[in-house]
């Protein structure tokens, strides 16, 4: 591949994964050269399983971090990824989400949180890797050290054990009898056929993390899912003084080559102090909906936070200029 395409490609890599330069050359080189540069999951396990973790980044990375979620860059394959998280608080805060543990109720059953049937298989110098028992699945996490992967372990560990609960990752090879019980009962809303059908949107969307901050320049994104997991809602909140860069988010997210099966349906502006800015993407097939919420809002800025807002303050204002969503008269951006 001539020297010129493989640094094309590269740079759109980066652009979807939010990787480093060199990071992107690297797994560009690596790549066939027809092979797609953000790959799909080979196996239908996987997928579901990476949207279930994109269900439990919504639901536990609601912190502000320098970094949408907390995740710095991803590194998607057909037989994985991987997540390179920024610090120790959004290691502590991600492990928390994904590692399963049974929780007693002060009424009814007990409860699964995290990713039931999931274990470390291996642990490396800066992270682990987990897998759900007897499936070819594989979600690698990257962080700070060896030594934080642990010590967040230990302490979520012994935080669901002194609640009276069960960590059941420390359950080795086998699943323990609640996780079999709560599987076989099919809690998980990955048994249910609209979430299933809609399980690509999610997975996609974590291959493509990298966009909220290479191409949006949101200062926290949150979000959740809707309707069994038909509907995915993106909350992206600016300062009063960066773009919301809408046009050009959506314009790599519906991107042909690299993007996702959505097309834009409708959208609305940003009304400061009254309605939020909506737009709203769905999949031709009608099986998923991506609906992105706009708002800013001028965080005050504590002592404790000032670095933290100075770094996402730093990486906002990189980005400078903003396009225009074309005009749909009649479209509605709510559904």
């Amino acid at each position: 591949m001539p020297a010129t395409q493989t640094t094309s490609r590269a740079r759109t890599y980066a652009l979807y994964t939010g990787t480093p330069h060199q990071v992107a050359c690297d797994a560009v080189a690596a790549l066939q050269p027809q092979a797609p540069l953000i790959p799909a999951p080979a196996q239908q396990a996987q997928l579901l399983l990476e949207s279930e973790v994109f269900y439990h980044v919504l639901n536990t990375q609601r912190y502000f971090f320098e970094y949408p979620f907390g995740i710095r860059y991803v590194q998607p394959t057909s037989q994985g990824i991987r997540l390179h998280l920024e610090n120790n608080d959004s290691l502590d805060s991600l492990l928390s989400g994904l590692l399963p543990g049974r929780a007693p109720m002060r009424t009814g059953r007990d409860q699964i949180y995290g990713l039931n049937g999931v274990r470390i298989c291996a642990r490396t110098d800066r992270g682990i890797e987990l897998r759900r028992l007897g499936q070819p699945t594989s979600i690698r996490l990257t962080g700070p050290s060896r030594r934080a992967f642990q010590k967040a372990e230990e302490a979520l560990a012994q935080r669901i054990q002194t609640n009276g609960g069960e960590a059941s990752w420390l359950a080795g090879d086998t699943w323990t009898p609640y996780e079999q019980q709560w599987d076989a009962e099919r809690q998980p809303l990955i048994y249910e056929q609209i979430w299933r059908d809609a399980a690509w949107l999610p997975s996609g969307l974590l291959r493509r993390l990298g966009l909220l901050h290479t191409v949006a320049v949101p200062q926290i994104v949150t979000g959740h899912e809707a309707r069994l997991g038909e509907w995915w809602i993106l909350q992206l909140e600016h300062d009063s003084e960066t773009s919301l860069r809408r046009a050009e988010l959506v314009q790599a997210l519906t991107d042909p080559h690299h993007g996702l099966p959505l097309e834009l349906c409708g959208h609305r502006d940003l009304t400061p102090g009254g309605s939020l800015g909506l737009v709203l993407l769905k999949s031709p097939d009608r099986t998923a909906t991506l609906q992105l919420r706009y708002d800013r809002i001028d965080y005050p800025i504590k002592e404790d936070r000032a670095e933290m807002f100075a770094a996402i303050r730093r990486r906002t204002s990189a980005l400078t200029g903003e396009a225009s969503l074309p005009t749909m008269p009649g479209s509605s951006a709510t559904g």
